[in-house]
């Protein structure tokens, strides 16, 4: 159901939770091209929220930086989305790619698996 990229050289992950800074806790790499996805934890359940890759340039920057659906930066949007939500933490999982196209091929085949299984896109993907 938590679907992965098929072809990654380096993976990780941590957690984010509304009262930390977003910039501190991302171990994601700079300079380097890969996919993430967003699992979010709220009531005990688990929950696959957004699956994004590195458009921008860099994992980390794309993460921390880049704008969420609401069109404010990740590390301010999703501080305000996990409070209206109720959401008890993030967890952020990274895949570094071989290049920046093979990030962007890799989302989209995470995305089609996802809608296959689930027969939506993940809730931030709309």
């Amino acid at each position: 159901m938590f679907q992965e990229p098929k072809d990654y050289t380096a993976a990780d992950h941590f957690f984010f939770e509304s009262e930390q800074e977003l910039e501190l806790v991302c171990n994601a790499p700079k300079e380097k091209n890969g996919v993430f996805k967003v699992l979010e934890l709220r009531n005990g359940r688990i929950n696959l929220v957004y699956i994004g890759y590195s458009s921008s340039g860099d994992l980390f920057n794309e993460i921390v930086n880049a704008d969420h659906f609401t069109k404010q930066s990740r590390k301010t949007a999703w501080t305000h989305q996990m409070i209206k939500d109720r959401t008890d933490a993030l967890d952020i999982y990274w895949y570094v790619t071989p290049n920046k196209e093979k990030a962007k091929k890799e989302s989209v085949q995470m995305l089609k698996d996802f809608l296959e299984n689930t027969g939506k896109f993940p809730k931030w993907n709309k």
